[in-house]
């Protein structure tokens, strides 16, 4: 899909100014045009009349054909499914992972898990487990959510990086090992060869339900 060109009105100072908006990415024809909507220069608007600067969501396909995933960020929603026509490659579909997400944080936090070759229901239980044990310890800053920033190796060995949010504070960086990761993946082996049908959103909530069925 072509960029769209829409008038957006700044909340501040009721200037309209043009916006350009890209409602599908593909990371593997474009990875420059991706890095930039990572950074937020895709979905920030600076106002040419006051300055006022401000993020502008709308819904957007990001997709990886090299990396074997798609996402449709669609804000301002809550259905767990989403239904959308096929602009994917045949053959490559069995392999895709389709995910749908509501919100900025979750959008990045699902292309940084895949493009590191991960399995966000996997990390989606490790951060469950994670902020299970940071509530048992009476955290003085007790986020409200952690998201998955990084794989990193280091002269300890592999560790997987998350950061906390509490409101709209972003805290200090947690590292944990990778061996956490690997545990979960082997203790629970039977959730994770559940498939995940269409654009769906695989979440906490998702990990559970699918535990449920593998206990009845």
């Amino acid at each position: 899909m072509k960029p769209v060109v829409k008038t957006i009105t700044c909340p501040k100072c009721g200037e309209k100014q043009n916006f350009t908006m890209y409602p599908s990415i593909n990371a593997s024809s474009d990875p420059g045009l991706a890095e930039k909507y990572l950074d937020g220069n895709l979905t920030t608007l600076t106002c040419e009349g006051c300055g006022f600067s401000g993020v502008v969501e709308y819904p957007m396909l990001y997709h990886d054909l090299g990396k074997k995933f798609s996402i449709f960020f669609a804000p301002d929603k809550t259905d767990r499914e989403a239904k959308l026509p096929n602009v994917l490659p045949a053959h490559l579909l069995p392999e895709m992972r389709l995910r749908l997400v509501h919100n900025a944080d979750d959008l990045r936090e699902k292309i940084f898990i895949f493009r590191d070759l991960l399995d966000d229901r996997i990390v989606e239980t490790v951060k469950d487990s994670m902020l299970r044990e940071m509530d048992a310890r009476h955290e003085e800053k007790m986020p409200d959510a952690l998201y998955y920033a990084q794989d990193m190796f280091g002269c300890e060995g592999r560790s997987l990086i998350f950061v906390p949010k509490k409101g709209e504070e972003y805290l200090e960086p947690i590292k944990i090992p990778f061996e956490t990761y690997e545990k979960i993946k082997m203790l629970m082996h039977g959730i994770w060869e559940r498939p995940v049908e269409g654009y769906t959103v695989v979440d906490k909530l998702w990990v559970q339900s699918a535990a449920k069925k593998e206990q009845a």
